[in-house]
């Protein structure tokens, strides 16, 4: 875990205003979001659920919010799905589609099923509650849902953290699998038909990094490996978890990811139980979920994050609104000398959205100390890729639109480039001034070129470095119209070995 450190910074404060409603990035129609929920494709349509509570700014009684996307750009709300009832409020799970009708739910046809946990406090006291495991379906497309009438289907199981169900098809075993987030480890459950569940195994005690606050929010998928050894498996397993903000924890809420083997009923880890993978090296990349039932010919593995961190999460500026969800990701695996990782790409739908590229011809020499304004006024929603080439010695820093809000700090050595992230920003709630602000060291790239790419739009900056395989996503509350793209040197020399710059629309 990566925990934020801050040097002395006496230049005057960045104010933070509330964003625009963001071009790309999905946004609730009013109140509070958090988790995606039941992502699932189905009948043309991308169907994206998540935590919502439309009364408030804040987190409160959780419904499931809805919207559909035939692109992943542009969103239509629907009503929510489901909302809280005697049995509880309706928290984080996922959602399938029953091709075959396996549950027996839809007359033969196939249908949309969700399954969700249900929080229901029994006392007064707010820290005394129940989780339990249920299901709704729907025979309408998603444009209406019924809970299943034997709910619950996995009852509590006499703790209270048991939450957030990721229900996949395990092809080998011929079964349904269900992975549950359970106090600190991961409970493998599984299934012939959609209803009855029995308890397989369990996964993370001792493994990875835990802190006080319970896991959840569990995503399971399996994915080939670009540029596997001879004799190793062509596919691995990925397990990803999400750790919320506590005490002890001074980064805030963060998704922590294994790769390893799956049988469909035990997951082993292939790396040493001490090993600490990171899907994001942001503070803004929470509770991953991925899209079930893409079509074959897609092969594609799509997934989208939460971007806020519970630290700060009810305080950032807002609208009318509080809460966005990162652009959609393409995953891949590949084999890298420290073992197979992820690899993280934006789906590829922003390049209907995009318009012409930017011609901005590379200095044709080196980029000595100073501040070099590479591009003079940008788009307010924009895609960017850069490649980098350092000098051993070199320090540079990238300001891309963000003035004084954000910079990305580069530092080459003979053992490659270390790469460390500033923000800064200050709207006046105590909370938020202390946990927003950071400076901290994200990640180390081999060799002296830097290979960049970036998405700014209203409220957010996401960038992946070297080939996406390091991602650094932030909330951002600058106003990127018209800023300049600039790089400032501060020591040694850089060159500039690409640039392709595009104005994005929603």
């Amino acid at each position: 875990m990566i925990a934020p450190s801050r040097r002395a910074d006496r230049r005057p404060t960045v104010p933070c205003a509330a964003p625009e409603r963001p071009a790309l990035h999905f946004t609730p129609p009013q109140g509070w979001m958090n988790d995606p929920n039941g992502l699932v494709y189905f009948a043309g349509e991308y169907h994206l659920f998540y935590q919502y509570h439309p009364h408030d700014r804040v987190w409160g009684p959780m419904h499931w919010g809805h919207a559909v996307s035939r692109d992943l750009c542009r969103w239509e709300h629907l009503a929510p799905a489901m909302a809280p009832d005697k049995a509880g409020m309706c928290f984080s799970g996922s959602a399938i589609v029953d091709r075959h009708d396996t549950s027996g739910l839809f007359d033969g046809e196939p249908g949309l099923l969700a399954f969700y946990t249900v929080h229901r406090v029994a006392s007064e006291d707010p820290d005394d509650y129940v989780q339990e495991q249920c299901l709704a379906y729907s025979r309408d497309r998603g444009r209406s849902w019924q809970r299943y009438a034997g709910n619950p289907i996995i009852a509590g199981p006499g703790f209270k953290d048991f939450r957030d169900p990721k229900v996949i098809w395990h092809a080998p075993s011929r079964r349904w699998v269900m992975a549950l987030a359970c106090g600190q480890v991961i409970r493998f459950y599984v299934s012939a038909n959609l209803l009855d569940w029995r308890l397989a195994s369990e996964f993370g005690e001792g493994q990875g990094t835990h802190t006080a606050h319970p896991w959840e929010c569990p995503e399971l998928f399996e994915l080939p490996v670009e540029g596997a050894a001879e004799g190793e498996p062509e596919t691995r397993w990925v397990l990803v978890v999400g750790i919320g903000a506590s005490d002890d924890n001074p980064f805030g809420s963060f998704t922590q990811y294994f790769v390893g083997r799956f049988d469909g009923a035990r997951f082993h880890n292939d790396h040493p139980a001490e090993t600490v993978l990171l899907m994001d090296a942001g503070r803004d990349f929470y509770a991953v979920q991925s899209w079930s039932d893409l079509p074959a010919e897609d092969g594609r593995r799509l997934a989208i994050a939460w971007l806020n961190n519970w630290l700060y999460a009810d305080r950032i500026p807002e609208a009318g609104w509080r809460g966005a969800m990162s652009f959609p990701r393409e995953l891949t695996l590949v084999a890298t000398p420290e073992g197979v990782r992820l690899r993280q790409a934006f789906a590829r739908e922003w390049r209907a959205r995009a318009a012409e590229a930017v011609a901005v011809a590379p200095p044709e020499r080196s980029l000595a100390a100073g501040c070099h304004v590479l591009l003079e006024g940008g788009a307010r929603v924009a895609h960017g890729r850069m490649v980098l080439e350092l000098t051993v010695g070199a320090s540079l820093s990238l300001d891309l639109q963000q003035g004084e809000h954000q910079a990305l700090e580069l530092v080459a050595d003979e053992a490659g480039v270390a790469v460390r992230h500033r923000r800064r920003g200050q709207n006046g709630d105590d909370a938020f001034d202390t946990h927003f602000p950071h400076d901290q060291a994200v990640g180390r790239l081999d060799g002296q070129g830097v290979e960049l790419e970036w998405l700014v739009d209203d409220g957010s900056l996401e960038l992946l470095l070297d080939g996406g395989r390091l991602a650094i996503t932030q909330l951002s509350f600058a106003v990127p119209a018209g800023r300049p793209l600039a790089l400032a040197v501060t020591a040694g020399e850089c060159r500039v070995e690409a640039l392709d710059y595009r104005a994005l629309t929603g």
